[in-house]
C-alpha cells in the first residue's frame, strides 16, 4: 500500500504543482482507468464527461487525478494539478512501474566496443560495433543494432529492433546510368535522456553525423535519413520519416505518419499535422498539415 503522504512528498520532491482535498489516511494499492474502476486506486480523470453517469464518492479510498477543481463530491479524495498527466505517471512510474529484469550485458548480445559507461543494460541479442560510444544510464533493450560511429548520451533508452549507425540512402549515376553508391564516413550521435522507440531507424551521416538532441523523443517504426539534425526537446511520432538533411528545430512535433522531404527545416514550437507531407520550410510557431503541407494556423 502506497500512503498520501508518501504521494505528497514524491510531488513535492519533483516540482510538481498540486492541491489535495481529502483524507490525510489515505492508503491506495494500485491505479485504475476510466473503463475500470477499483477500490485503492489512483485514477486519472482527463475529460470528466466520460464518467458523468459515475459516482466516484461510492468508491472505497479512490485517490482521483484531476485538472479542474470543481464538480466531484466532497467525499472524493482529489488532487488537483496543473499538469495533472505528469502528477499520475510519475506517481506511477515510482510506485507502480515494474523494474525492468535486464542484465547488465546480456549473455547473447555481441559487444565489440570497450567504451561502455556505468550502469548501462545490453538486452538478448544485441549487436555493439567496435565504434560505438555509450554513456551512463543507458538502457538498450533486444535485438538492437549499433554499428559504426555511434555515440549514445546518458540516460538514453533505446527499444527493441532500433537500427543506428547503418549506410543512408545515397547513389549517384556512373556514365552507363547505373546506381553506383556514395560511401558514408559519418555517424550518429545522440544525446542525453533520448528516448528511440522499437523498429526505428537512425542512418549515419555522409560526411559529417546525423545529430540527435538532448530529451528528444522518438516513437516506434519512424525513419531518420543521413544527415539529420533532430534539436533538443523533439517529439517524432510513429510512421513518420524524416529525409536526409533536414532539420528539426526545438520543440517541434512531427505528428503520425507526417514526411519531411530532404534540407528543409521545420522551425521552432511548430507542429507538423497527422500524414502531413512537408515540401517546404516550415516558419517557427505555426501548425502545418495536409499534402502538401500548409500553415492552418499561427501558436502565440
Amino acid at each position: 500500500m502506497v500512503s498520501i503522504g508518501a504521494i505528497l512528498k514524491l510531488l513535492d520532491d519533483r516540482n510538481v504543482d498540486y492541491k489535495y482535498f481529502g483524507s490525510d489516511k489515505l492508503e491506495i494499492s494500485g491505479f485504475s482507468t476510466p473503463e475500470e474502476i477499483a477500490d485503492n486506486s489512483i485514477l486519472w480523470v482527463k475529460d470528466k464527461t466520460r464518467l458523468v453517469e459515475v459516482d466516484l464518492s461510492s468508491y472505497k479510498d479512490l485517490l482521483v487525478v484531476t485538472g479542474e477543481g470543481g464538480h466531484f463530491k466532497e467525499q472524493t479524495n482529489l488532487l488537483v494539478s496543473s499538469n495533472s498527466k505528469a502528477a499520475f505517471f510519475s506517481i506511477l512510474s515510482h510506485f507502480f512501474e515494474e523494474k525492468s529484469n535486464l542484465s547488465e550485458v546480456s549473455p547473447t548480445a555481441v559487444v565489440e566496443t570497450q567504451r561502455i559507461g556505468k550502469s548501462v543494460r545490453i538486452g538478448h541479442h544485441c549487436y555493439i560495433g567496435p565504434d560505438v560510444v555509450i554513456g551512463d544510464n543507458v538502457t538498450i533493450k533486444h535485438n538492437v543494432t549499433l554499428e559504426n560511429k555511434v555515440v549514445v548520451g546518458e540516460g538514453t533508452t533505446i527499444y527493441s529492433g532500433v537500427v543506428i549507425g547503418s549506410d543512408g540512402y545515397g547513389y549517384y549515376q556512373d556514365e552507363d546510368g547505373n546506381h553506383v553508391r556514395v560511401p558514408h564516413f559519418g555517424g550518429v550521435t545522440i544525446g542525453r535522456d533520448v528516448e528511440i522507440g522499437a523498429n526505428t531507424c537512425i542512418e549515419r551521416g555522409t560526411l559529417s553525423d546525423t545529430r540527435i538532441g538532448n530529451n528528444v523523443k522518438i516513437d516506434s517504426l519512424c525513419h531518420i535519413a543521413h544527415n539529420v539534425v533532430i534539436e533538443d526537446n523533439v517529439s517524432v511520432i510513429a510512421l513518420s520519416m524524416i529525409a536526409g538533411s533536414a532539420k528539426l528545430q526545438r520543440n517541434s512535433y512531427i505528428a503520425p505518419a507526417a514526411a519531411v522531404m530532404n534540407q528543409l527545416v521545420v522551425g521552432e514550437n511548430s507542429i507538423v499535422g497527422m500524414g502531413a507531407v512537408v515540401v517546404r520550410d516550415v516558419p517557427s510557431n505555426v501548425v502545418v498539415a495536409g499534402v502538401p503541407a500548409k500553415i492552418l494556423r499561427k501558436l502565440d
